[in-house]
């Protein structure tokens, strides 16, 4: 890897218990590493263990085997400068819009006067200065993740998880979020680590697509996509990365369901 390395998993394994006494296993000798900057997607069909890796990676478990570090230093719990965007906003609906970021800042002992400033322009980053005072409730669904995403970015995190932050949004919501977080990573430049069923979203999105393969949970393949960012969706280009990966995610499928391949 050209860039230094930010994120090293190194024979990562993740087992729960199951009946009978005996374990299952999510994850089996995972090795990856991310660089400094880098977006990198992870892909795969359910039960792959994509939400097992970012929630090791995120502190918020502890693998049963191997080591997980971010800048050299074990992950041994969830991190300030580590910070996670869930599917679910995580808003409180009690606070106003401004007051949601202000919430993140002032808990980090940022100063008032300081957290005014940051709170409101990182809320004009994402479009919503018009809506300071307006509560979660009145909000609509893509508004409430683009509160989520400023709040994130106003404690200037080092690292970025986001696990399908989109996935409940309609069409259109979805790709303007996309270009609008795409943009916010290129000012900022965080490390991001992006979790997403859908395999267009990270071929647009990440610099490197891993591709999980399930039973148990393992890297299958990892895609670096070679696009400007944004890029075109319609192009030769973006077809072909396409094609390579949903032929791979089909190998995938027909591993684990026992089925044939089909074309697409």
């Amino acid at each position: 890897m050209s860039r230094p390395v930010k994120i090293l998993l190194q024979g990562v394994e993740k087992r729960y218990p199951a009946s009978g006494g005996e374990e299952m296993t999510a994850l089996q000798r995972l090795d990856l590493e991310i660089g400094v900057g880098e977006f990198v997607c992870l892909v795969g069909p359910s039960g792959c263990g994509k939400t097992t890796l970012i929630n090791l990676m995120a502190g918020f478990e502890q693998p049963s085997a191997g080591t997980i570090t971010i800048d050299g230093r074990p992950v041994t719990g969830p991190d300030p400068d580590h910070i996670m965007i869930f599917q679910d906003y995580g808003l409180y609906p009690w606070r106003t819009v401004l007051g949601n970021v202000l919430f993140a800042l002032e808990s980090r002992g940022i100063g008032k006067k300081e957290a005014q400033e940051r709170a409101a322009g990182y809320l004009d980053m994402v479009g919503l200065s018009s809506f300071l005072r307006s509560f979660p409730h009145q909000l609509s669904g893509g508004m409430k993740q683009r509160v989520a995403i400023a709040r994130a970015l106003a404690v200037e995190p080092s690292v970025l998880f986001m696990d399908e932050p989109f996935a409940a949004l309609d069409a259109f919501t979805r790709l303007r979020l996309q270009d609008e977080v795409l943009r916010l990573w290129g000012e900022k430049r965080p490390t991001m680590v992006f979790v997403t069923h859908d395999l267009d979203e990270a071929i647009y999105l990440g610099g490197r697509v891993i591709l999980m393969a399930p039973d148990p949970g393992r890297v299958r393949k990892i895609l670096s996509v070679h696009l400007p960012r944004p890029c075109d969706r319609t192009s030769d280009e973006f077809a072909a990365y396409r094609r390579e990966l949903f032929e791979e995610f089909h190998l995938v499928h027909r591993e684990a369901a026992g089925e044939a391949a089909y074309s697409i």
